[in-house]
């Protein structure tokens, strides 16, 4: 597909799924402070996973899978996501579709401008340290979760709208949310130090790729041995360190290619390649095509 549409998972994005949908059954509300995903949406991720880019989400965004499943790398992570499961994804996030099954049904809400908290008490969950999270929740849990959306779907359609109502519903299923949350993250068993080791690699992998390509700098910055590092790794994932750190450098500079009208030289020096020549090499290598290639959908 060609390369000219944006890849930020924005209001402008959705409005054009909307402009190609012609589902009966999708039951979608939009307008440009949120939406909300009342019905079937499978006609509508079809469009967004057709597109087999990564897409970049800088607003929050909180929904339940009532049928069918996802599945996609959300921040590096491969998730596999069914019915029963929640999932909130903040600011900053990059989502890389896989696949979708046709029954899927999801209710949900997007928020594209401020959080509706007016001197109130922001969430945890909301506040900047949590980037996304999925989880299974029980069924009375997704009762109550289906009935907050209920009602944000019906004050949506209320004319005149009541601004002020739909802010506080939406709060009140936010502090729901980060319930929740903190509820599954007392039940755990805190994770083993290896999972731990992990889990701080990638967040570091997620911050500084751009600028770092090599495993030393990690290790270093972990104080741990590249040896032990790369080790902890592969135990836990599968997949090496050198495939993350790839995998994700990879990602920023889809974005950056389909993203803006930037040369091929300006990204390789952004991403802190020693020449133009060796990051197109280094893209072709790891998707099997040049940057240009990729940028023009060939």
């Amino acid at each position: 597909m060609k390369g000219q549409r944006p890849e930020h998972f924005d209001l402008s994005l959705i409005r054009e799924a909307m402009e190609h949908n012609n589902d009966p059954a999708l039951e979608f509300f939009l307008n440009p402070d949120f939406a909300v995903l009342h019905g079937p949406g499978a006609s509508l991720f079809h469009y967004f996973f057709s597109r087999r880019v990564p897409l970049l989400i800088n607003d929050y965004r909180m929904g339940m899978v009532v049928r069918g499943e996802i599945r996609g790398r959300i921040n590096l992570i491969e998730r596999h996501i069914t019915a029963g499961t929640i999932a909130f994804i903040g600011p900053g996030s990059i989502v890389e579709p896989i696949s979708i099954s046709t029954d899927l049904q999801i209710k949900g809400v997007a928020l594209f401008n401020d959080l509706p908290f007016t001197g109130g008490r922001v969430p945890a969950l909301f506040n900047g340290s949590v980037r996304d999270i999925q989880m299974q929740v029980e069924p009375s849990q997704q009762a109550i979760i289906s009935q907050f959306i209920e009602s944000l779907w019906l004050m949506a359609h209320v004319n005149p709208f009541c601004r002020e109502a739909f802010d506080n519903q939406v709060a009140t299923l936010m502090h729901y949310y980060n319930h929740l949350f903190s509820l599954e993250t007392e039940r755990k068993v805190s994770p083993s130090h290896i999972t731990d080791i992990f889990n701080r690699f990638i967040q570091l992998v997620n911050s500084h790729v751009r600028q770092e390509h090599k495993l030393g700098y990690y290790a270093d910055r972990m104080c741990l041995t590249q040896r032990y590092l790369g080790h902890v790794v592969r135990e836990v994932s599968g997949t090496t360190a050198k495939e993350w750190i790839d995998r994700a450098l990879v990602t920023e500079a889809k974005v950056i290619l389909k993203h803006s009208d930037k040369a091929v030289a300006q990204i390789a020096d952004e991403l802190h390649f020693p020449s133009s020549s060796f990051f197109t090499k280094y893209f072709r290598r790891l998707t099997g095509f040049t940057p240009a290639e990729y940028r023009s959908g060939k």
